[in-house]
């Protein structure tokens, strides 16, 4: 059987096309990574849903560098092969019901005013938390901005979790807040 470039191997997941999926790339393979990331997402919120169009726009890019920054790749928005199989391997561990661990950097203190895709992820991860042990923070809009109720968010997670409570996010609390989410995605 000869693969092409979204034939699977005995049906279990997609091959790498051999050509990088980037800003004004179209077709199925995109679609397919469209769709990926979209049922990835599932449990990864701080990753952008797309509409699976086959067109490698913005919201596609975007939503590749997220995933690449929860997983510790280079974050430049493309789909080589290294990312191609890192996506393929996320989605089929959430399919099969084994999410893997973020490995999301420390990015430096957030607090009210940041904004940017470590927020969202922040956010993402409060609310998986929330959610498990029904803590009574508020569900957060994942949008990338740190207002009130993040810092509220925040502050929830601290006390709950012995932490200093300053509703920032800094080295102490993301050391933390990253291992707990690891093991919610688990539970």
């Amino acid at each position: 059987m000869s693969e092409t470039n979204t034939n699977t191997t005995q049906n279990t997941y997609p091959v790498y096309p051999g050509t990088p999926l980037r800003i004004g790339s179209s077709g199925s393979n995109v679609t397919v990574m469209q769709q990926y990331l979209n049922g990835l997402g599932v449990v990864y919120t701080g990753v952008n849903r797309l509409s699976v169009d086959g067109k490698y726009g913005a919201a596609t890019r975007n939503a590749v560098t997220r995933f690449q920054k929860q997983f510790s790749l280079a974050a430049d928005g493309v789909i080589g092969k290294n990312t191609w199989n890192a996506i393929v391997a996320v989605y089929l561990s959430v399919a099969a019901y084994r999410p893997l661990d973020v490995t999301t950097k420390y990015p430096g203190v957030l607090s009210a005013g940041s904004s940017g895709d470590h927020v969202r992820f922040i956010q993402s991860y409060l609310n998986a938390i929330r959610k498990m042990y029904n803590y009574t923070w508020p569900n957060l809009t994942v949008d990338g901005r740190f207002g009130a109720n993040t810092a509220l968010a925040v502050a929830g997670y601290q006390s709950a979790y012995n932490l200093s409570i300053d509703g920032k996010v800094g080295r102490n609390t993301w050391a933390s807040m990253i291992p707990e989410f690891n093991k919610v995605i688990k539970m």
